[in-house]
């Protein structure tokens, strides 16, 4: 959530302005009826952790063949998530249905870079540090254990 407001906060000033948005885009925010959100503002924040826990349980499945270091895993996933969302949501709802400039969308593909990025380093890091770690032999460290990772 963090991560959404300080990645697309800034964004705001240009995908808002009606100088360079369509109106079909800031009608569907600014007209009637309103968002869901903007009548319930809980409804997002349940569905970001509703999705949170669908795509944690995703990244312990397929992170389990990844050897690499925990960050590492953790921006292949959120480059995985950014693959599997973005590109076709920007197309088919923003681009085509909304009529947003093409620029805006490309805008709002960087910001959702940044957002899934550190959506999947915190995945990986929490994944990191609830996952039980093999035992080492006395007087070595672990793998998971040696610096940086």
């Amino acid at each position: 959530m963090l991560a959404l407001l300080v990645i697309f906060g800034p964004a705001q000033h240009f995908l808002l302005d009606p100088d360079l948005q369509s109106a079909k885009f800031l009608e569907v925010f600014g007209g009637s009826p309103p968002p869901r959100m903007n009548e319930a503002p809980w409804l997002v924040i349940v569905g970001i952790v509703a999705i949170a826990t669908l795509w944690g349980g995703l990244y312990v499945g397929l992170s389990r063949s990844w050897t690499d270091a925990w960050w590492r895993r953790g921006l292949r996933f959120g480059g995985i998530a950014w693959l599997l969302m973005v590109p076709w949501f920007e197309f088919y709802l923003p681009w085509n249905v909304m009529r947003e400039p093409a620029l805006l969308v490309v805008l709002e593909m960087v910001c959702w870079a940044g957002v899934l990025a550190c959506v999947g380093l915190a995945i990986a890091g929490v994944e990191r540090l609830l996952r039980p770690r093999p035992a080492s032999p006395p007087g070595t460290r672990s793998a998971t254990d040696a610096a940086p990772s």
